[in-house]
Formats: C-alpha cells, sequence, structure tokens
C-alpha cells in the first residue's frame, strides 16, 4: 500500500510540477504572439486532443510532465507566410522571456501554494529545547532544557519549522540574538555565533551545530478505544490498558509500541500490560490490512496533549502572500547556497535525491495529509525551477547563457558551437542523475 501511495504522489507530483513548468513557456510564447503548434500533458498515446486557434492540445497516456512546441525553423520546415511567428525568428530577448518563463512559473506556483497553505493555517510542534549537550555552542550561551524559542533576531518562531527558516536566514549576520521564554515564564536573549560552514555536511543539522535536540511530543502507551471484534478485542486487551513490553522488549512510548506491531510481520505477538496495579499477559495475531499489521486499538491522547505541544497558526490573505514569498526567497537563497557549496565541494553530493527518493518523500507527505504534501510539492516546485536556471546546456539555464551571449556580441552563438556545448550539457545532466539515483539506492539499502 505504501508503494502504491509513493508511486501515485509521484507521478502526481511531476505531473503538476512539469506541466505548470511548461505552462509558463507556453503562455509567455502566445503572449508575445509565437505560434505554438502543441502543448501537451503528459507524454505517449493522445487520450484527448483538440483545437483553440492554431493550438493544439493534448492529454496523454504517461502522465510524467508534459511539453510545448513552437514553431521552430530549427525543428521543421517554415511556411514563408508563417515566418515570423517562429521562435528563432524571434528578438533574443522575446526568446529569453520565453524561455526563463518556465522556472519563473515554478516559483510563482510556489507562492501561490504557501500563501494556501498559509490562510489555511499550518500546525507545527513549539520549539521546545529538550537534551542541551554539555559543551556545546547551545550550553556555553546559557540554553536549558524546556525554554522555548520565542524569535530569532526579532523574527517569531512559533514552530521549530519557523525557527529553522529564520535560523538560515540569521547566517548573514554571523550571529543570532534568541529570545527565550523559560520555564518560569521569564523572558531572556542569547546570543549565539553562526558560522554558516555548519552546512558541510549531510550530517550537520541546526540540533547538532547547536549542541541541543529539540524536545519532541511522546504519548504514553496507553489504550484508549478498543475495536470489536479486533485482535486486541479477542485477546482481552481492555481501555485504559499500559502496555509495558512486546515480546519481551519494552515499551517507552506509543511509537515504540507501533513500532513493534509493524515488525510483527503478522505472527503472534506477547504483549504484557498493566491494569489496575495488575501486570497482565495477553498473545495475539495481528490483522493483515493492505499489508499493515492492526490489532484494532486506539491510542489515549491526553486533554491539554495537543495545545501543550502544537499551535496552529493562520495568516490573512496579504499577511499569507507576504510571507509566502518571503518563505520562497528564503528556500531559494537556501538551496543557492547547498548548490554552490556542493559545486565547490564543500558541501557533500550525497544531500542529492532522485526519483526514488522523491517518490518516497512524496508518499509520506500525502499520508500525512493535503497540506503536508502541498507544502512538499511547494519545496519541489522550488528545487526544479533552480535546477532549470542552472547554465547547464540542454537546461534552460544554459539556453539563457546563450541568449546572453548573444545580446553582448550582438549575434548567435553559431550552431557548431551550441551541438558541442548540447553534448557536454546532457553528459553533465545524466552524471547528475546516476549520482542522485546512486545516493537514493545508497539510502534504501544500507
Amino acid at each position: 500500500m505504501d508503494f502504491i501511495i509513493s508511486l501515485v504522489s509521484f507521478i502526481l507530483t511531476i505531473a503538476i510540477l512539469v506541466t505548470i513548468h511548461e505552462f509558463g513557456h507556453f503562455i509567455v510564447a502566445k503572449k508575445l504572439k509565437i505560434k505554438v503548434l502543441r502543448f501537451s500533458v503528459g507524454f505517449g498515446k493522445i487520450i484527448k486532443a483538440w483545437h483553440i486557434g492554431d493550438t493544439k492540445y493534448t492529454i496523454c497516456a504517461l502522465p510524467f510532465g508534459g511539453f510545448v512546441k513552437m514553431l521552430d525553423e530549427n525543428e521543421s520546415a517554415v511556411d514563408e507566410s508563417e515566418k515570423h511567428l517562429a521562435f528563432n525568428n524571434q528578438s533574443v530577448y522575446k526568446r529569453f522571456a520565453v524561455v526563463i518563463a518556465g522556472p519563473l512559473a515554478n516559483f510563482v506556483l510556489a507562492i501561490i501554494v504557501f500563501t494556501f497553505i498559509f490562510i489555511s493555517g499550518t500546525t507545527g510542534i513549539r520549539p521546545i529545547v529538550g537534551e542541551v549537550l554539555p559543551g556545546g555552542i547551545s550550553d556555553i550561551a546559557g540554553l536549558n532544557t524546556g525554554d522555548q524559542f520565542v524569535s530569532i533576531n526579532n523574527n517569531k518562531t512559533s514552530t521549530i519549522n519557523e525557527f529553522s527558516l529564520q535560523f538560515f536566514q540569521a547566517l548573514k549576520n554571523n550571529e543570532a540574538k534568541l529570545e527565550i521564554k523559560s520555564l518560569d515564564d521569564s523572558l531572556n536573549q542569547l546570543y549565539i555565533p553562526i558560522d554558516d560552514n555548519f552546512l558541510d555536511g549531510i550530517d550537520n543539522s541546526i540540533e547538532n551545530y547547536l549542541g541541543f535536540s529539540f524536545s519532541m511530543p511522546k504519548l504514553e502507551p496507553i489504550i484508549d478505544k478498543v475495536l470489536n471484534d479486533s485482535p486486541a478485542s479477542f485477546a482481552g486487551i481492555k481501555s485504559n490498558d499500559k502496555v509495558l513490553k512486546v515480546n519481551d522488549k519494552n515499551v517507552l512510548s506509543w511509537l515504540d509500541f507501533v513500532d513493534e506491531i509493524k515488525n510483527s510481520s503478522n505472527e503472534p505477538i506477547q504483549i504484557q500490560v498493566e491494569r489496575d496495579g495488575k501486570l497482565l499477559l495477553f498473545t495475539l495475531t495481528p490483522n493483515n490490512e493492505n499489508g499493515d499489521p492492526k490489532i484494532g486499538v486506539s491510542v489515549h491522547i491526553p486533554d491539554n496533549f495537543r495545545s501543550d505541544w502544537f499551535i496552529t497558526i493562520k495568516k490573512s490573505p496579504i499577511e499569507a502572500f507576504m510571507l509566502a514569498n518571503e518563505r520562497t526567497y528564503q528556500l531559494v537563497k537556501l538551496n543557492l547556497t547547498m548548490i554552490k557549496k556542493m559545486i565547490l565541494g564543500e558541501a557533500s553530493t550525497s544531500q542529492l535525491s532522485g526519483p526514488i527518493g522523491i517518490a518516497d518523500y512524496a508518499g509520506k507527505t500525502a499520508k500525512t495529509g493535503i497540506l503536508s504534501f502541498m507544502s512538499f510539492l511547494a519545496l519541489i516546485s522550488i528545487g526544479l525551477g533552480l535546477i532549470n536556471l542552472l547554465p547547464i546546456p540542454a537546461l534552460d539555464g544554459g539556453h539563457l547563457l546563450l541568449f546572453l551571449v548573444e545580446m553582448i556580441k550582438g549575434s548567435e552563438v553559431s550552431k557548431k558551437t551550441q551541438q558541442i556545448l548540447s553534448k557536454a550539457g546532457y553528459l553533465v545532466i545524466l552524471s547528475l542523475i546516476t549520482l542522485a539515483l546512486y545516493n537514493d539506492l545508497n539510502r534504501l539499502l544500507f
């Protein structure tokens, strides 16, 4: 079931992002009076086709993106009466606008998606400090377990996600002013030095760099409801039972309990619980529900659990739009920093993800909820836009570089040079794809 969700989510992600990218090229070409022969959603066999004006619109069987085909003498013969409508005969500035519109469309999509998310409301975990590493940056600065981050450089950090984004934003200052709410509700300010070299390794997260870990919400393994006619019901497990062990393995949280059930492979298991001060042992066999072992119980959630750990923030449409622009800008900067460091050899290329990694993340976010999946979609859209702007021949960025050269020298780069650069560009792209696939398989197998 997880595989199906990941596959469908991956296809949906690629279909949306590539179609939006191609729509950017399409709409600007139309506005500039360049003849567009075809706009396709998907590839392969045509399922449905229709014409509007000179353009043929198609929906194809393979939903892995789409493409735009413009009238172009470099691809086929063009009638003399239509040569002024061909892409290759447009001014370099018009060609530049058409090509850059694709990546820009991906950034616009990210802004629109983030705006919707912020209006709908984002729920996140409060940024509460868990363990502080002795001798680390946070320990030296005076951070304590239980402290809650209020702001970084006067920018609110209501959730862990907001804390991370504001931390990256503070990189340019080489110092972060942290406003902290202590356990006694007093507000304090701490100053922490920032060295952006913490990005150099994949394991150098913000928490590792600063020397602390965020406190994560943890539910006790206490049974709330037991479904009728379920393995747990037949075995005799009841509401309010506290799970202590599964197959002699200690269970300290509900997550531990869920993991043990998943690892059971639908084989008989022994569950030890505490009920009214007594220890009881039950044996049961989980049901197989779409490939997942289930025993038919739910967790008890204390009344104040959600308010203590989670916060939902909703913005007005104007606030949401402004924040969406800021979020997109910050993520573009972060991605550019990482790309620069990887090119210079200052950061590990193991951080690159290919289709397997993207499919995995797509599936996980889809199972979490629509807003989580939309946030993932915005992140990948930004990444797709940036990758296409890289000055690599065969990508949009490579074409834009050639157009810039043409603007400077006053004439088009020779066809022979373009062909040589295109071959080199395809080699670079193939190398990047191979590296990304290697990283995916390495994460999957090891």
